[in-house]
């Protein structure tokens, strides 16, 4: 994009999501341009592209009634928008592989055009945004789309699921809530109509997968968000239970920006960090508190502390051999 058709993008941007009007001096400071340039601009907006501006005596505006209405003609995109849109390309390439190759193939290749076009080499690029997926589960891509479709269909599911902790398989009858992206891994949230409660599946152990022509049961939106959402983790039950952290100072930095759960609750005692986080099922906890070493103490509940030393007695035996 040249300098001219930037300039122009940008003041198209700054007047539709402006709620005042905008001043010369301020569109000049911004937009890095002289009066003379702002104004041949605003006329060539009106007169090409017949843009709703107003103007009074406290600068100009899109007129409201048109503005939610109202776009440049063409494709038009600035460096930034760009660039995102090739993170998010690369993003959806990345969540489940090789399953929208098809559909996002051409988007790949209009954003590298259009970089090219904004004077980045295609290949520089696609090496200069990365986004790596670690700990990923392959799932069956033809299970993932009528999942999906299920999800979004409302429609009962008929699944063979292999469960992780007995590697026992079964036959199951879901009515599915929603899908969920999780440390980079797909997850279902369903009604289990064989056990008669809500459960959560992992994708990559559905091995056969059924879309039923009978509606979907809708679960009640505050016992999903209860059952859930409610606790630490992708285990599912209502919390019960709050464990206290605390870190210390190597660790407390970056813990404080971290989000472990929307109602987590953090405070800084001294130079280390208290993070207090709800809780139900332990075993995702554990594995994610083990993984800082000394670096963190469970202070509460004397069940979750009890259980860390005994893990840690555990592992320190197999290197005592």
């Amino acid at each position: 994009m040249d300098n001219k058709k930037h300039r122009q993008y940008r003041l198209h941007c700054l007047l539709k999501s402006r709620r005042y009007p905008v001043t010369i001096a301020e569109l000049c400071k911004i937009l890095e341009a002289s009066d003379k340039t702002i104004y041949r601009d605003i006329q060539e907006f009106r007169d090409l592209y017949r843009a709703p501006i107003c103007s009074n005596e406290q600068g100009y505006y899109y007129d409201p009634a048109s503005a939610g209405s109202f776009e440049l003609p063409g494709t038009w995109f600035s460096d930034a928008e760009l660039q995102a849109l090739l993170a998010a390309q690369q993003l959806l390439s990345q969540i489940q592989p090789g399953l929208l190759d098809e559909q996002i193939t051409p988007l790949k290749q209009f954003i590298i055009n259009m970089l090219s076009q904004h004077g980045h080499p295609p290949d520089d690029a696609l090496q200069r945004i990365r986004i790596l997926g670690i700990g990923q589960r392959v799932s069956n891509p033809q299970n993932f789309i009528k999942i999906a479709g299920a999800v979004l269909d409302q429609k009962q599911l008929k699944i063979e699921y292999t469960s992780r902790s007995n590697q026992k398989t079964s036959q199951r009858t879901l009515s599915p809530q929603r899908l969920t992206h999780y440390r980079d891994n797909w997850y279902l949230d369903a009604w289990c109509h064989n056990r008669n409660a809500l459960r959560t599946f992992s994708l990559d152990n559905i091995h056969k997968t059924t879309v039923l022509p009978k509606e979907a049961e809708k679960a009640d939106p505050q016992l999903l968000e209860e059952h859930l959402e409610s606790a630490f983790g992708i285990f599912s039950g209502k919390a019960d239970k709050t464990a206290q952290l605390k870190f210390n100072q190597h660790r407390a930095r970056y813990i404080e920006k971290e989000q472990w759960h929307p109602k987590q609750q953090g405070e800084w005692q001294g130079d280390k960090y208290l993070l207090t986080i709800p809780y139900h099922n332990p075993t995702e906890l554990i594995m994610d508190i083990l993984k800082y070493g000394a670096d963190v103490e469970v202070i509460a509940p004397p069940s979750l502390k009890q259980t860390i030393k005994e893990e840690i007695a555990r592992m320190a035996e197999k290197y005592e051999k």
